[in-house]
């Protein structure tokens, strides 16, 4: 009877345990666009802190796969649908798949973490040590997510992207810097509540908030004072537009849709004005659906296009070469000649490459459902070097960093947001909210164009300039200039996060090595002499 009682206890505790962390993950999710409740970012952390203070790490390991696993479906809900439309699945075969994909890449990697957290806390250490442990380790866990998993998206410092003063940071650490905060902000309530738990009173409770908010405050101040200087004059200063014609992507394409999308894209330019126009106009990924080597008058008609508005023109479609398709950015002169092209490098998974994706077309006139990479930096020669990218591209920085240090002075991406929304605009304003900190990270505008939103210019402090809501019709103008400085995060990449990394990674080994099981066992005395000539007349 009472080891059914303790057993009743249990399961009751853990159905708590399980509650807790969900509505948690669910802070985690209302954090990010398209709700954009930052607030909620410095606290979705501390329940999962808390629980992981009672038990053990295998127990704690549960609770964060638990949290990963909720946040990823809560965050990401509409990509189950996009896998079932792209693929021509149904609904369960797609949730089966993204559920799995969850487990491994994001349910585990939050699982590290709380297991980490579990021998971390405690009575472990001091404040100060923990108060640098919990997210250095979470720093950790992000960056193997984002390199080792490919899953950068929806990182914890993308929900502070519309608070510019704290974002400067980034140009030093990276988004990293900023969810290295985020955690700090959580770890430190969590060793307040403790305190007050314990009965160690509010000065100790204040003691725990104090430093890290003093950090916290320090660099929002630091980075605000800085954003408020603005931009200096840079080079090269002209306009730029970027074209959207709200047109749903198609899954199959056809010569009626290629169709559709020119006229569509040519009549949106043609709103532009062509006495003091853009220097630069910039249409989005698939704005055209065929392919300019076999589409002579196309070609011709686009050239025409540049050399009425006196402006280059860059713009997404598939190219063909030796019997490779490319997913690519042309860029075509003012002039009418060509500008030179860049070929995807990051091709999404499954959709564009890998075994589910369909074999390259025998033909130019075949639609295209599998790509070959490019290799080759984006830096096209526009007004300025352009430093292009391609839909989720934009995520990576070491990426755009890679082209920065090639010489671009801009930053474009043109992306195609459509096939993800389902015409709910969820994943552009995600998708748009972290494209903010490639220019905060580089100190480059950023001109993006997506099919159905969001296309946009943001300053190279994060300021949104102009932008078109997703699903519109329209065109966004801004005289953007040209910037030649290399921030600390372009020359060094991501080593704040790596520093991160270690330090996480010794804190971790140094505890299981302390561990009383992890002790060597004695050696054994050595026999008597006695005992030795008994063995050896026995044995003999």
């Amino acid at each position: 009877m009472r080891r059914e009682r303790r057993m009743a206890r249990m399961t009751s505790s853990g159905r708590a345990r399980a509650f807790v962390v969900m509505a948690a993950a669910g802070g985690y999710a209302l954090a990010l666009p398209p709700f954009d409740h930052a607030g909620l970012a410095w606290l979705t952390l501390v329940p999962l802190l808390l629980v992981v203070r009672t038990g053990s790490p295998r127990r704690a390991f549960s609770c964060g796969a638990l949290y990963g696993f909720a946040a990823g479906w809560m965050v990401t809900w509409w990509l189950t649908q996009a896998v079932a439309r792209y693929f021509a699945a149904g609904i369960l075969p797609a949730a089966l798949a993204m559920s799995a994909a969850y487990a491994v890449a994001v349910a585990g990697t939050f699982g590290l973490f709380a297991a980490g957290a579990a021998l971390l806390v405690g009575d472990r250490g001091t404040l100060s040590s923990r108060l640098i442990a919990i997210p250095a380790l979470w720093t950790a866990v992000e960056v193997l997510r984002a390199r080792l998993l490919a899953q950068p998206w929806a990182l914890l410092g993308y929900t502070q992207h519309a608070h510019i003063g704290l974002i400067q940071i980034a140009a030093v650490t990276g988004v990293y810097g900023v969810s290295f905060l985020v955690a700090l902000g959580n770890a430190a309530l969590a060793e307040a509540l403790v305190a007050l738990r314990d009965g160690r009173g509010p000065r100790a409770a204040c003691r725990a908030l104090a430093v890290p908010a003093a950090v916290i405050g320090g660099v929002w101040l630091v980075g605000t004072a800085h954003a408020l200087r603005g931009p200096d004059g840079g080079f090269a200063a002209q306009p730029v537009a970027v074209v959207q014609t709200g047109v749903p992507p198609a899954f199959h394409w056809t010569r009626s849709y290629a169709e559709k999308q020119l006229l569509a894209h040519l009549r949106a330019t043609e709103e532009l004005p062509l006495d003091g126009g853009p220097a630069l106009i910039v249409w989005p990924e698939n704005a055209l659906t065929l392919y300019l080597e076999s589409e002579p008058l196309v070609a011709h008609q686009l050239a025409r296009l540049a050399t009425r508005h006196r402006a280059d023109l860059l713009l997404g479609g598939p190219r063909w070469e030796d019997g490779h398709t490319f997913n690519s950015a042309r860029l075509l002169r003012a002039s009418g000649e060509s500008g030179g092209h860049y070929d995807k490098q990051r091709l999404v998974l499954f959709a564009e490459s890998g075994p589910l994706a369909a074999p390259a077309p025998e033909t130019a006139d075949e639609s295209p459902r599998a790509f070959t990479a490019g290799s080759v930096p984006g830096v096209l020669q526009s007004f300025v070097p352009l430093g292009v990218s391609i839909c989720h591209e934009i995520l990576y920085p070491d990426l755009i960093g890679r082209a920065v240090r090639a010489g671009a002075s801009l930053l474009v991406n043109i992306a195609n947001d459509g096939w993800l929304d389902g015409g709910y605009g969820v994943a552009s304003r995600q998708h748009f909210a972290m494209a903010v900190f490639r220019a905060v990270e580089t100190r480059r505008y950023l001109v993006r164009a997506a099919t159905t939103g969001i296309s946009g210019i943001v300053d190279p402090f994060g300021r949104v300039v102009d932008t078109i809501a997703p699903g519109s019709v329209g065109t966004a103008t801004a005289v953007v200039a040209a910037r030649g400085e290399l921030t600390p995060y372009v020359r060094l990449g991501d080593a704040f996060a790596l520093l991160c990394l270690l330090h996480a990674a010794a804190l971790v080994a140094a505890t299981l090595a302390a561990a009383p099981g992890a002790q060597a066992p004695a050696a054994t005395p050595p026999l008597p002499r006695e005992a030795v000539a008994a063995t050896k007349r026995r044995a003999a």
